[in-house]
């Protein structure tokens, strides 16, 4: 058994993958496996994960599946993973060379479930990067651990934490769900307040009419933790989740789309019906008072249903 399996999907990252895989067989952590999981990539990303896996055969696992989406390549992934520890690393992005051993050392210090590190934000244009790192020690770590990046990438899990977890496929918001669940099962989280993680913010086509309704999606990924976090314990902070990416960030990604006005404000509705009905109090949520100063002002405007202010608020940014 290896220290660390990290689990790479890989679908038309031509461009980016062999910087992603740079930092990767270059990690000091030695007792480590890389499983790039080829998601029936039609460019020429498989050629040169092959090429990687040639040269490092003792680190890089190459597994190929027809076409099913990142959620299932990265269940697929960890089906074959040997780690005592599990990573995630999205093949667009890349690391610090000392990521996973500082993740996996501080696992081993702490007896942790999970470790959460920073990120930088990376501008895929400029190549500007930004620090996000929010722990706060006036925080329980569950407090820090939930309203921190719903993402896996910044994270390392203790293999038998995920056990019987899996992504959703084909469907926006898998992290969500998955994170989430995983942070309520963990008896230990623990922290490194740096940024060890390079996520790249690319900027892709506007969403249209079409893929802007794939916003409700996050509805579904609520549907699930509503049945399968049944502690009343996390009732409140879930609630505020809530509020945080149904009322503020899926309706912002509504807002900044190229969808006609009358697409948004149905969309818009459906989002906001669905948290009165199933979150009626959440105005009197006590977490709200931690969202960051930009999302209060979002989350004010929002509740005023002053949308074209923030239209105009995203188009000047």
């Amino acid at each position: 058994m290896v220290d660390v399996s990290v689990i790479i999907p890989v679908y038309n990252v031509e461009k980016y993958i062999k910087r992603c895989l740079d930092s990767l067989v270059n990690q000091t952590l030695e007792n480590i496996e890389f499983i790039l999981v080829d998601d029936g990539s039609p460019d020429g990303s498989s050629e040169i994960i092959k090429e990687y896996a040639d040269k490092f055969p003792n680190k890089i696992v190459y597994l190929y599946q027809d076409n099913a989406g990142q959620g299932a390549a990265r269940n697929a992934g960890y089906r074959i993973a040997k780690g005592k520890y599990i990573g995630y690393v999205d093949s667009d992005d890349y690391v610090d060379t000392n990521m996973f051993k500082k993740l996996y050392d501080k696992a081993k210090e702490d007896n942790s479930d999970m470790v959460i590190c920073g990120c930088y934000n990376v501008d895929e244009k400029t190549g500007h990067m930004v620090s996000d790192c929010n722990q706060d020690i006036h925080k329980l770590d569950i407090e820090n651990a939930i309203f921190g990046k719903m993402a896996v990438w910044n994270k390392l899990y203790r293999r038998e934490l995920i056990e019987g977890i899996e992504f959703r496929s084909k469907v926006w918001y898998e992290d969500l769900d998955f994170t989430i669940r995983a942070i309520s099962k963990a008896q230990k989280i623990s922290f490194l307040n740096e940024p060890l993680y390079y996520y790249v913010v690319r900027f892709g086509s506007t969403m249209n009419n079409n893929n802007c309704e794939r916003n409700l999606e996050i509805l579904d990924a609520f549907e699930t933790l509503k049945k399968e976090i049944v502690s009343k314990k996390y009732n409140e902070v879930i609630e505020c989740l809530a509020v945080d990416h149904i009322l503020i960030a899926a309706s912002v990604r509504v807002l900044k789309s190229n969808a006609n006005k009358n697409k948004k404000q149905e969309l818009l509705e459906k989002l906001r019906l669905y948290l009165e009905i199933n979150y009626p109090d959440y105005k009197n949520n006590k977490y709200l008072k931690s969202l960051p100063g930009r999302r209060k002002i979002i989350y004010y405007l929002l509740n005023h249903k002053m949308y074209r202010v923030i239209e105009w608020i995203y188009k000047n940014k």
